[in-house]
């Protein structure tokens, strides 16, 4: 009888750990690169694209939840975040085109964001 309960409070746990997440906001950077608008999820590094900001962000919800609902059925999947190298690859890749315009004539050590850049929450 005790396992029996034992293992019943272990799935219990398990599924309310992924119930939190499904309920969790996670950030999201949204940039414009040269053909669409690209979105990722820093806390579940999950990529989505989109024609506008609006379609990005309802695309990245999509993934999101679907692969909340993959991890759902397969609790040894494993979560992490993105890596540093990656955001970075992530921002270069979807470098503004007028990033090369200001920095060549300021030489600038930072880079700006655009306002649309602000991190939000899905």
């Amino acid at each position: 009888m005790a396992t029996v309960i034992t293992t019943r409070k272990k799935g219990v746990e398990k599924m309310s750990r992924h119930l939190s997440r499904l309920k969790k906001q996670y950030t999201a950077i949204i940039r414009k690169s040269k053909l669409e608008y690209v979105a990722i999820c820093i806390e579940l590094n999950i990529a989505a694209t989109g024609g506008d900001l609006a379609e990005v962000e309802k695309n990245l919800k999509d993934a999101v939840g679907t692969y909340l609902e993959d991890i759902t059925e397969h609790p040894e999947t494993e979560v992490a975040p993105i890596t540093i190298e990656e955001l970075v690859e992530f921002l270069n890749d979807t470098e503004p085109e007028w990033y090369d315009r200001i920095h060549k004539k300021k030489k600038l050590f930072l880079r700006p964001l655009e306002i649309h850049e602000v991190p939000v929450y899905v």
